[in-house]
């Protein structure tokens, strides 16, 4: 193998991609007398070509106006059928200047039309490396200053409303003073289905709402509308609320306070009796959930609700069972969390009961 063949061979232009790489292998393999005999096959192999197109290739080698390379008529290999090619580096030299052998016709065709000068450019352009494409960059060059988003001004406004700045259009995370808004200014649908609900439904899923999303810390937390986040609420949660409904299940002293409300109504609303029992553990463990949970939901769910620490435990006490089912599914952890860090972490448990069957008990 000789290293001046396989660069006369990388300076060729046979005018096709295969026969290029059916020249290369040739080269490849060729001996001091620039001659080569591999078999079709390792041609194949070399080249990843079929069988049909390498030998298309050897023929438009051996048959071009300028034949790159030549049967002689000795045949060697196993079989003694493998032919032997001569490559025409023998004649012209490994390190002779191939741009006036082996051009193809059409570029030969388009160098005779054209004048001296593009000739002689196209030729250089054809054996010189291609370099300073782009104009080196200097002292003097301009350099485009980046925008400045800091100043507030329109680089602000390009910055939220780019394609590269899309934060404005992500939307926000639910405020933490957000309130419910009347049903008359609920979003059609969402009105129809709510006006359907038992008094003080639609303050409890209002409230499941809430809790919800404000204990959501991953970014589907952040909505661009909250209206109709809402309202989509809502409607999923009809189903649901129309068959507590009927099971027997009452929202109603979840509802808002009437001027002259019935007297059964707000008692259920009041502390329990067993707050009586609370000592300074309780109160400290009241504080610890009103800063943790916020003041509307603690006022809501656990301000009327007795915390005595039993130990190794907290027990919570409450007026209902429907209470009772709503704080330990929504507030558990976080009383627990409360407990301990007020407590101690020698606090094992959170149990819930209802008022009567502590009475009871008694």
């Amino acid at each position: 193998m000789s290293w001046e063949t396989q660069s006369w061979a990388a300076k060729q232009r046979p005018g096709s991609a295969s026969a290029k790489l059916v020249l290369l292998g040739l080269a490849s393999c060729a001996d001091a007398n620039h001659c080569a005999f591999p078999s079709i096959q390792w041609l194949c192999d070399f080249s990843d070509l079929n069988r049909k197109t390498v030998i298309a290739a050897l023929q438009r080698l051996e048959d071009g106006m300028f034949p790159l390379i030549e049967d002689t008529g000795d045949r060697r290999g196993r079989t003694g059928q493998v032919k032997v090619y001569r490559l025409a580096a023998a004649s012209a030299g490994a390190s002779s200047d191939p741009a006036s052998e082996t051009v193809p016709k059409a570029e030969q065709f388009q160098k005779r039309n054209s004048s001296g000068s593009g000739s002689k450019q196209s030729q250089k352009r054809d054996t010189e490396p291609v370099s300073n494409l782009l104009p080196p960059l200097t002292a003097n060059a301009v350099k485009t200053p980046a925008p400045d988003f800091d100043n507030g001004s329109e680089g602000d406004e390009a910055a939220k409303s780019g394609p590269a700045g899309r934060r404005g259009s992500r939307g926000t995370r639910l405020p933490e003073d957000w309130a419910p808004p009347p049903v008359d200014q609920l979003q059609p649908m969402a009105r129809k289905l709510v006006e359907q609900w038992p008094s003080g439904a639609y303050q409890a899923v209002c409230e499941t709402f809430r809790c919800h999303w404000h204990s959501e810390t991953r970014s589907i937390g952040c909505k661009r509308d909250w209206d109709a986040a809402l309202a989509k609420w809502l409607i999923n949660d009809h189903s649901k609320i129309m068959r507590d409904a009927k099971a027997g299940v009452s929202f109603a002293h979840l509802a808002p306070e009437r001027p002259a409300g019935d007297a059964a109504e707000r008692r259920i609303t009041r502390p329990v009796a067993a707050k009586a029992k609370e000592d300074e553990r309780s109160q400290a463990l009241h504080a610890a959930l009103r800063r943790e949970i916020g003041v509307p939901i603690y006022d809501t769910w656990i301000a009327a609700a007795a915390l005595i620490h039993e130990a190794p435990g907290v027990t919570v006490i409450v007026g209902s069972e429907f209470i009772r089912s709503w704080v330990e599914s929504h507030f558990e952890r976080k009383i627990m969390a409360a407990a301990r860090a007020v407590l101690g972490s020698g606090v094992r448990w959170v149990r819930f009961i209802v008022e009567r069957e502590n009475r009871g008990e008694n």
